[in-house]
Protein backbone atom coordinates (compact mmCIF):
# COMPACT_ATOMS: atom_id res chain seq x y z
CA UNK A 1 0.00 0.00 0.00
CA UNK A 2 1.41 3.40 -1.00
CA UNK A 3 2.29 5.76 1.79
CA UNK A 4 0.25 8.98 1.87
CA UNK A 5 2.12 12.27 1.75
CA UNK A 6 -0.74 13.81 3.78
CA UNK A 7 -1.12 13.20 7.52
CA UNK A 8 -4.11 14.17 9.65
CA UNK A 9 -2.41 13.80 13.03
CA UNK A 10 1.05 13.46 14.55
CA UNK A 11 0.34 9.77 14.98
CA UNK A 12 0.20 9.52 11.15
CA UNK A 13 3.13 11.89 10.59
CA UNK A 14 6.38 10.42 9.28
CA UNK A 15 9.26 12.87 8.60
CA UNK A 16 10.63 10.58 5.88
CA UNK A 17 7.70 11.13 3.49
CA UNK A 18 4.88 13.33 4.92
CA UNK A 19 4.61 16.65 3.08
CA UNK A 20 1.34 18.08 4.46
CA UNK A 21 0.11 17.86 8.04
CA UNK A 22 -3.58 18.80 8.26
CA UNK A 23 -4.73 20.44 11.49
CA UNK A 24 -2.80 21.48 14.59
CA UNK A 25 0.55 20.02 15.63
CA UNK A 26 1.76 20.07 19.24
CA UNK A 27 5.19 18.43 19.15
CA UNK A 28 5.70 18.50 22.91
CA UNK A 29 5.93 14.96 24.26
CA UNK A 30 6.85 13.41 20.89
CA UNK A 31 10.32 12.06 19.96
CA UNK A 32 10.58 13.81 16.58
CA UNK A 33 13.81 15.84 16.25
CA UNK A 34 13.28 17.16 12.72
CA UNK A 35 10.37 17.70 10.33
CA UNK A 36 12.11 16.11 7.34
CA UNK A 37 10.04 16.30 4.14
CA UNK A 38 7.15 18.20 5.75
CA UNK A 39 6.33 21.38 3.80
CA UNK A 40 3.00 22.56 5.23
CA UNK A 41 1.23 22.53 8.60
CA UNK A 42 -2.29 23.78 7.91
CA UNK A 43 -3.10 24.65 11.53
CA UNK A 44 -1.15 25.71 14.63
CA UNK A 45 2.39 24.53 15.36
CA UNK A 46 3.60 24.31 18.94
CA UNK A 47 7.32 23.67 19.44
CA UNK A 48 7.34 24.71 23.10
CA UNK A 49 9.64 22.38 25.08
CA UNK A 50 9.65 19.91 22.18
CA UNK A 51 12.61 17.89 20.83
CA UNK A 52 12.37 19.44 17.35
CA UNK A 53 15.70 20.98 16.30
CA UNK A 54 15.29 21.24 12.52
CA UNK A 55 12.24 22.43 10.53
CA UNK A 56 13.42 20.52 7.45
CA UNK A 57 11.51 21.56 4.31
CA UNK A 58 8.74 23.39 6.16
CA UNK A 59 7.65 26.54 4.29
CA UNK A 60 4.20 27.30 5.72
CA UNK A 61 2.40 27.26 9.06
CA UNK A 62 -1.25 28.11 8.41
CA UNK A 63 -2.14 29.00 11.99
CA UNK A 64 -0.28 30.15 15.12
CA UNK A 65 3.30 29.19 15.98
CA UNK A 66 5.08 28.98 19.34
CA UNK A 67 8.88 28.71 19.37
CA UNK A 68 9.24 29.61 23.06
CA UNK A 69 11.70 27.47 25.04
CA UNK A 70 12.33 25.29 21.99
CA UNK A 71 15.57 23.82 20.63
CA UNK A 72 15.10 25.38 17.18
CA UNK A 73 17.90 27.78 16.21
CA UNK A 74 17.06 28.28 12.51
CA UNK A 75 13.71 28.70 10.70
CA UNK A 76 15.18 27.17 7.54
CA UNK A 77 12.81 27.47 4.55
CA UNK A 78 9.84 28.82 6.54
CA UNK A 79 8.33 31.80 4.68
CA UNK A 80 4.80 32.21 6.08
CA UNK A 81 3.04 32.04 9.43
CA UNK A 82 -0.72 32.50 9.06
CA UNK A 83 -1.51 33.47 12.66
CA UNK A 84 0.35 34.85 15.64
CA UNK A 85 3.85 33.79 16.65
CA UNK A 86 5.65 33.62 19.99
CA UNK A 87 9.45 33.95 19.97
CA UNK A 88 9.68 34.60 23.74
CA UNK A 89 12.64 32.77 25.32
CA UNK A 90 13.46 31.04 22.02
CA UNK A 91 17.01 30.35 20.78
CA UNK A 92 16.40 31.93 17.37
CA UNK A 93 18.58 34.91 16.42
CA UNK A 94 17.26 35.54 12.89
CA UNK A 95 13.98 35.05 11.04
CA UNK A 96 15.85 33.91 7.93
CA UNK A 97 13.50 33.48 4.94
CA UNK A 98 10.30 34.35 6.81
CA UNK A 99 8.50 37.08 4.84
CA UNK A 100 5.04 37.25 6.41
CA UNK A 101 3.48 36.91 9.85
CA UNK A 102 -0.27 37.38 9.43
CA UNK A 103 -1.08 37.71 13.12
CA UNK A 104 0.59 39.15 16.20
CA UNK A 105 4.35 38.78 16.74
CA UNK A 106 5.86 38.60 20.22
CA UNK A 107 9.63 39.24 20.35
CA UNK A 108 9.80 40.08 24.06
CA UNK A 109 12.65 38.27 25.87
CA UNK A 110 13.73 36.64 22.61
CA UNK A 111 17.29 36.44 21.23
CA UNK A 112 16.28 37.58 17.73
CA UNK A 113 18.47 40.42 16.46
CA UNK A 114 17.61 40.35 12.76
CA UNK A 115 14.14 40.22 11.17
CA UNK A 116 15.67 38.83 7.97
CA UNK A 117 13.32 39.07 4.98
CA UNK A 118 10.18 39.82 6.99
CA UNK A 119 8.13 42.51 5.22
CA UNK A 120 4.77 42.46 7.03
CA UNK A 121 3.26 41.73 10.44
CA UNK A 122 -0.52 41.43 10.22
CA UNK A 123 -1.24 42.11 13.89
CA UNK A 124 0.53 43.67 16.88
CA UNK A 125 4.31 43.67 17.22
CA UNK A 126 5.80 43.51 20.72
CA UNK A 127 9.50 44.41 20.70
CA UNK A 128 9.68 45.26 24.42
CA UNK A 129 12.81 43.99 26.18
CA UNK A 130 13.93 42.21 23.01
CA UNK A 131 17.34 41.95 21.34
CA UNK A 132 16.02 43.13 17.95
CA UNK A 133 18.30 45.88 16.61
CA UNK A 134 17.05 46.30 13.06
CA UNK A 135 13.62 46.01 11.42
CA UNK A 136 15.31 45.10 8.14
CA UNK A 137 12.81 44.89 5.26
CA UNK A 138 9.74 45.32 7.45
CA UNK A 139 7.39 47.89 5.88
CA UNK A 140 4.06 47.26 7.59
CA UNK A 141 2.73 46.49 11.06
CA UNK A 142 -1.06 46.29 10.78
CA UNK A 143 -1.62 46.30 14.54
CA UNK A 144 0.03 48.19 17.39
CA UNK A 145 3.79 48.43 17.91
CA UNK A 146 5.58 48.62 21.26
CA UNK A 147 9.30 49.51 21.21
CA UNK A 148 9.81 49.96 24.98
CA UNK A 149 13.25 48.92 26.29
CA UNK A 150 14.19 47.45 22.92
CA UNK A 151 17.54 47.96 21.16
CA UNK A 152 15.91 49.40 18.02
CA UNK A 153 17.27 52.85 17.11
CA UNK A 154 16.10 53.12 13.50
CA UNK A 155 12.72 52.04 12.06
CA UNK A 156 14.35 51.26 8.72
CA UNK A 157 11.82 50.73 5.91
CA UNK A 158 8.73 50.78 8.14
CA UNK A 159 6.05 53.03 6.60
CA UNK A 160 2.82 52.08 8.36
CA UNK A 161 1.66 51.17 11.87
CA UNK A 162 -2.00 50.19 11.76
CA UNK A 163 -2.86 50.94 15.38
CA UNK A 164 -1.04 52.57 18.33
CA UNK A 165 2.73 53.15 18.54
CA UNK A 166 4.45 53.21 21.93
CA UNK A 167 7.97 54.66 22.05
CA UNK A 168 8.07 55.10 25.86
CA UNK A 169 11.56 54.21 27.14
CA UNK A 170 12.66 53.17 23.66
CA UNK A 171 15.97 54.00 21.96
CA UNK A 172 14.33 55.03 18.67
CA UNK A 173 15.59 58.49 17.69
CA UNK A 174 14.01 58.99 14.26
CA UNK A 175 10.79 57.70 12.70
CA UNK A 176 12.52 57.64 9.30
CA UNK A 177 10.22 56.49 6.48
CA UNK A 178 7.18 56.01 8.74
CA UNK A 179 4.30 58.04 7.27
CA UNK A 180 1.26 56.78 9.18
CA UNK A 181 0.33 55.78 12.72
CA UNK A 182 -3.38 54.94 12.61
CA UNK A 183 -3.88 54.84 16.37
CA UNK A 184 -2.41 56.65 19.39
CA UNK A 185 1.25 57.73 19.57
CA UNK A 186 3.19 57.83 22.84
CA UNK A 187 6.44 59.81 22.77
CA UNK A 188 6.81 60.64 26.48
CA UNK A 189 10.08 59.51 28.08
CA UNK A 190 11.35 58.41 24.67
CA UNK A 191 14.44 59.45 22.70
CA UNK A 192 12.50 60.30 19.55
CA UNK A 193 13.65 63.68 18.26
CA UNK A 194 12.79 63.50 14.59
CA UNK A 195 9.33 62.54 13.26
CA UNK A 196 10.84 61.86 9.84
CA UNK A 197 8.23 61.43 7.10
CA UNK A 198 5.31 61.08 9.51
CA UNK A 199 2.24 62.93 8.17
CA UNK A 200 -0.69 61.32 9.99
CA UNK A 201 -1.53 60.12 13.49
CA UNK A 202 -5.08 58.80 13.70
CA UNK A 203 -5.54 58.80 17.48
CA UNK A 204 -4.27 60.71 20.53
CA UNK A 205 -0.70 62.04 20.67
CA UNK A 206 1.40 62.56 23.79
CA UNK A 207 4.37 64.91 23.38
CA UNK A 208 4.80 65.71 27.09
CA UNK A 209 8.21 64.86 28.58
CA UNK A 210 9.54 63.88 25.17
CA UNK A 211 12.56 64.97 23.11
CA UNK A 212 10.44 66.02 20.10
CA UNK A 213 11.13 69.64 19.15
CA UNK A 214 9.90 69.76 15.56
CA UNK A 215 6.69 68.27 14.17
CA UNK A 216 8.26 68.02 10.72
CA UNK A 217 5.83 66.80 8.04
CA UNK A 218 2.99 66.04 10.49
CA UNK A 219 -0.23 67.53 9.11
CA UNK A 220 -3.00 65.54 10.80
CA UNK A 221 -3.85 64.36 14.32
CA UNK A 222 -7.13 62.47 14.42
CA UNK A 223 -8.00 62.97 18.07
CA UNK A 224 -6.50 64.78 21.08
CA UNK A 225 -2.96 66.11 21.41
CA UNK A 226 -1.06 66.86 24.62
CA UNK A 227 1.72 69.48 24.61
CA UNK A 228 2.08 70.00 28.37
CA UNK A 229 5.76 69.69 29.46
CA UNK A 230 6.82 69.19 25.83
CA UNK A 231 9.81 70.67 23.97
CA UNK A 232 7.88 71.26 20.75
CA UNK A 233 9.01 74.65 19.40
CA UNK A 234 6.27 75.24 16.83
CA UNK A 235 3.40 73.47 15.09
CA UNK A 236 5.22 73.06 11.80
CA UNK A 237 2.87 71.83 9.05
CA UNK A 238 0.06 70.76 11.41
CA UNK A 239 -3.32 71.75 9.95
CA UNK A 240 -5.82 69.31 11.49
CA UNK A 241 -6.57 68.28 15.07
CA UNK A 242 -9.70 66.13 15.20
CA UNK A 243 -10.15 66.36 18.97
CA UNK A 244 -8.93 68.75 21.67
CA UNK A 245 -5.48 70.36 21.88
CA UNK A 246 -4.23 70.46 25.47
CA UNK A 247 -1.47 73.06 25.59
CA UNK A 248 -0.88 72.91 29.38
CA UNK A 249 0.47 76.43 29.69
CA UNK A 250 2.22 76.50 26.32
CA UNK A 251 0.69 79.85 25.40
CA UNK A 252 3.00 80.20 22.40
CA UNK A 253 1.67 77.04 20.76
CA UNK A 254 -1.89 77.87 21.75
CA UNK A 255 -1.67 81.31 20.13
CA UNK A 256 -0.16 79.77 16.99
CA UNK A 257 -3.00 77.25 16.76
CA UNK A 258 -5.72 79.88 17.31
CA UNK A 259 -4.22 81.92 14.49
CA UNK A 260 -4.29 78.89 12.15
CA UNK A 261 -7.89 78.04 13.04
CA UNK A 262 -9.03 81.57 12.33
CA UNK A 263 -7.43 81.77 8.90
Amino acid sequence: MAKSVVAFSLEEFDPSYTRVLVGNANFRGYNFTDLGTLEVITGDANFLQSKIQDLGNLTTIGGDADFGNSKIIDLGNLTTIGGYVYFNHSQLESLGNLTAINGKAYFRYSQIKDLGNLTAIGGDADFRDSQVKSLGNLTTINGSADFGNSKIIDLGNLTTIGSSADFVKSKVESLGKLTTIKGDAYFRYSQVKDLGNLTTIGGDVYFGNSEVENLGNLTTIGRNVYFRDSQVENLGNLTTIGGVAYFGGRTDLEAEWEKRKNK
